[in-house]
């Protein structure tokens, strides 16, 4: 069953917090209600879970499953960086790069992007990182108005590459990057309240220099590579790892309820399971130890699955 235009205000547990009784739910019309059941599975992402979680402070009162103080911390983005100019040895290659253009297969579409080796990677010490290609030809600044056409918020962004390089053809560069998890970037209560009497969330999103370390040093290699190849070479514009202002997220949210089988560090166990509390399941990126690079919707829809499969099993085993 499926009730629309409800919002989960608090998760409702026994006396010990051991296990959870029923959740309450409330309307913006007014309306009140509590759902009762044997499992519990809070899947609504990684701001609004530790959000409930904090929330439902009535036995504990730093929140649930938050006896190590972990719920809302490591919380992790994508960040995503246009940064860098591809500058080709030749006008032959804006004919051959359909690959990293969006098309379509099978009326799906794909775009290719360039990432760096695991061997690369490790010996570099590097996260994962990805970047993609984005042919700009550029024969006066002033000419750009319409140069980001279904790029909202990129034309400033792609003018201020390209200024000072008149008459070149590149290829302007988006990198994708990991976030390393970091405790200190993360989400908490403010003091403000919303329409229904609930604490808002507030967000420290906190990247560091080794996070840009990547991004940077990838810029780096990606351009001796194109210059070995006799492919070109790039305009490399970051100088440190310092945090450049127009960096942004992916809107991927994860990590702040992350799983680890030791319960000091991690607020979820191997099935998903909140410590401490029998039934009760986090299904979501909220979980993600680490995040990668790539979208995560693929392993969010795993994870739901196999944390599917296990309460099957979970319920027959218990006669439910």
């Amino acid at each position: 069953m499926t009730i629309l235009h409800a919002n989960a205000v608090e998760v409702e547990t026994n006396d010990t917090a051991q296990k959870v009784s029923g959740v309450k739910a409330v309307c913006l019309n007014g309306g009140r209600f509590h759902v009762k059941a044997k499992l519990f599975v809070l899947a609504t992402g990684a701001i609004e879970i530790p959000r409930l979680l904090l929330t439902s402070n009535r036995v504990c009162k730093a929140g649930l499953g938050n006896q190590h103080d972990l719920v809302g911390r490591f919380f992790m983005e994508h960040p995503h960086l246009w940064s860098g100019i591809f500058i080709p040895s030749g006008d032959r290659l804006f004919r051959s790069t359909g690959l990293y253009r969006v098309h379509t297969v099978k009326n799906v579409p794909i775009m290719g992007k360039l990432t760096l080796s695991e061997s690369v990677l490790r010996s570099e010490r590097l996260l994962n990182y990805a970047v993609s290609i984005h042919p700009r030809l550029c024969p006066d600044p002033a000419d750009h108005a319409g140069a980001s056409q279904g790029m909202p918020g990129m034309t400033e962004k792609i003018l201020r590459h390209v200024k000072g390089v008149r008459k070149i053809e590149g290829f302007a560069l988006n990198h994708m990057s990991e976030q390393a998890p970091n405790p200190d970037s993360r989400i908490m209560l403010s003091n403000e309240t919303d329409a229904l009497g609930q604490r808002r969330i507030k967000l420290d999103w906190r990247l560091t220099a080794s996070d840009m370390r990547t991004i940077r040093r990838a810029q780096q290699i990606i351009d001796e590579e194109l210059q070995l190849a006799g492919l070109g070479r790039l305009h490399v514009e970051m100088r440190d790892d310092s945090v450049p202002q127009h960096i942004t997220g992916g809107w991927h949210h994860m990590g702040t309820t992350r799983m680890h089988s030791d319960p000091a560090k991690g607020v979820v166990d191997g099935q998903c399971r909140v410590h401490g509390i029998a039934n009760l399941f986090i299904a979501g990126p909220s979980v993600f130890p680490t995040c990668g690079y790539a979208n995560p919707v693929l392993t969010i829809v795993a994870l739901a699955a196999r944390l599917g499969d296990h309460l099957k099993k979970y319920m027959v085993s218990f006669g439910g």
